[in-house]
């Protein structure tokens, strides 16, 4: 299919975003060859300026982190209409690297893997190991939650983002309309916890002073962290070993140690094993975790 085609609805070229809540970016206008509003590149250039100057004697590569989390964001936005009951995940696992690939993605910064993919029973999994097997023969059903965590690389920029899709009846719907009452809950908790992001971090702010307060919420709220490393995501490096951790003990300022993150609480209730993941990139620049 012919990219337009296939990928034109993914952007809306005349959306408004608020420089106060969100970094935006013209990349996949260009790429897709959609001219954007003026006010769009407006507000695009200033803010690129921004970051290039406020990372500019830092190893940061942030103009191919934009470009890499523009194609996440693109390849997530344009699953929400590709599932469809009876896949299985292997399927969907290719299309989000064909269509990564298709967006400009050259490869993939973790464990060479465009995606994780988890559903049905499965969506508390966390581990080391390939979760291949444990989906043999299974598919996606007419009432099950799916996620998908994406990690296109540009050069040496990360993109990484995840969405947790609930499929009711056969088609996917928001959170706010599903009947299920766990996963209303679930996910509202998820989203509450990227609300207590934003409104707590600081410039004083530790990486292991996030994972306290998230484990306080999740705790609060009959929660808990799924993630078999016990952390709540990570900066964005060149090099996937180099990773700073929301994880207990790590004590250095988020801050200064001046990088984009990723929050990313994968989350159960204590009783059950309906696990919910929602991430998203951050950076902190004036004074104030915003969205990349």
């Amino acid at each position: 299919m012919h990219l337009l085609t296939r990928a034109g609805a993914l952007a809306s070229p005349h959306k408004k975003s608020s420089l106060n809540t969100a970094i935006i970016s013209p990349f996949l206008f260009s790429f897709l060859k959609i001219p954007p509003s003026h006010e769009r590149y407006s507000c695009y250039n200033s803010v690129m300026d921004k970051l290039l100057q406020h990372f500019k004697d830092t190893s940061v590569d942030i103009q191919n982190i934009i470009k890499a989390q523009d194609i996440a964001k693109a390849c997530l936005k344009h699953m929400a209409s590709f599932l469809k009951p009876g896949m299985d995940r292997e399927t969907i696992h290719k299309e989000c690297a064909d269509y990564m690939t298709l967006l400009g993605a050259q490869g993939w910064w973790i464990h060479n893997d465009p995606a994780l993919i988890l559903f049905g029973e499965l969506t508390s999994y966390s581990g080391h190991e390939d979760p291949s097997y444990l989906f043999e023969g299974k598919t996606i059903q007419n009432n099950d939650l799916i996620s998908i965590d994406v990690a296109p690389m540009i050069e040496k920029g990360w993109g990484d983002m995840a969405r947790s899709f609930i499929m009711e009846e056969g088609k996917i719907i928001s959170y706010k309309d599903t009947r299920n009452k766990e996963i209303k809950e679930g996910m509202e908790t998820e989203m509450k916890l990227h609300e207590l992001f934003l409104q707590n971090v600081n410039e004083k702010t530790t990486f292991s002073q996030v994972y306290e307060f998230t484990n306080a919420f999740l705790k609060k709220h009959g929660y808990h962290n799924c993630d078999y490393h016990d952390n709540f995501a990570h900066s964005i490096e060149n090099d996937e070993r180099d990773r700073i951790t929301f994880a207990k003990g790590v004590d250095l300022i988020i801050s200064e140690y001046n990088k984009p993150v990723t929050y990313e609480p994968h989350i159960c209730k204590n009783d059950r094993n309906t696990g919910f993941k929602h991430e998203n990139m951050y950076v902190f620049i004036d004074g104030k975790m915003k969205l990349l």
